[in-house]
């Protein structure tokens, strides 16, 4: 009997330390996986905060810092997506040979070729940049071409995207005379540094895409 007596503590003693031992074990386990998905989370905000053309693909990211390099070196910058694939694209030359003449000294802009293997418009060489991947036109919301997008690239904000004017009615009617200048008036506000007001629509052209399979 006071053999028993003696062997009842003891074993109190060690069921207090198992339960509470496993209890701090669950704690302490709870509190590390809880601060590795903190850990995990924050890395992955950054990630997608920092960069703008965040890819798993590499030839997607040399594609968008190739285009950053050449094309962002000013404060503003007018993205103008062009094929001379495409009969309303090219209706429009002479409007975007007006546009770089009036506004390109103050306003980096860039041809865009949708990945159909356009030509250059003449004079304009070293605006065409051609988005065999899409990775361009993804990141510029593009669908159709021809689509204007006027960018700050020091906010990196989106000023307007949309027609270049309003003489494209349909795909295949093309007015000779524009009433509505809409690329033109939100050049002219940022030159003369007032605000935008002119409101972003959807454009009308050809479409985009499909693109190599390589930026899927």
């Amino acid at each position: 009997m006071k053999l028993l007596f003696k062997r009842i503590p003891f074993g109190f003693l060690c069921l207090f330390l198992v339960v509470f031992g496993c209890s701090d074990s669950k704690k302490r386990s709870g509190s590390a996986q809880k601060n590795s998905s903190l850990r995990v989370n924050s890395a992955e905000g950054s990630i997608h905060s920092s960069n703008e053309c965040y890819s798993p693909n590499e030839d997607s990211l040399l594609i968008c810092d190739e285009f950053r390099s050449k094309f962002e070196t000013k404060k503003y910058l007018c993205v103008i997506s062009y094929s001379n694939e495409c009969p309303i694209a090219k209706s429009y030359i002479k409007t975007i040979q007006n546009l770089v003449k009036q506004f390109g000294d103050t306003i980096q802009f860039c041809l865009l070729d949708p990945g159909v293997g356009s030509r250059s418009i003449s004079g304009m060489e070293d605006l065409l940049f051609h988005d065999n991947l899409g990775v361009i036109c993804g990141r510029f919301g593009i669908k159709v071409y021809p689509q204007a997008v006027v960018m700050n690239c020091l906010t990196r904000s989106k000023i307007y995207s949309g027609k270049i004017d309003d003489r494209a009615v349909s795909l295949g009617i093309v007015s000779k005379v524009a009433s509505k200048n809409y690329l033109f008036d939100v050049l002219a506000n940022l030159i003369l540094e007032k605000p935008n007001t002119v409101a972003s629509n959807q454009p009308i052209g050809c479409f985009v895409g499909p693109f190599d399979s390589k930026n899927e």
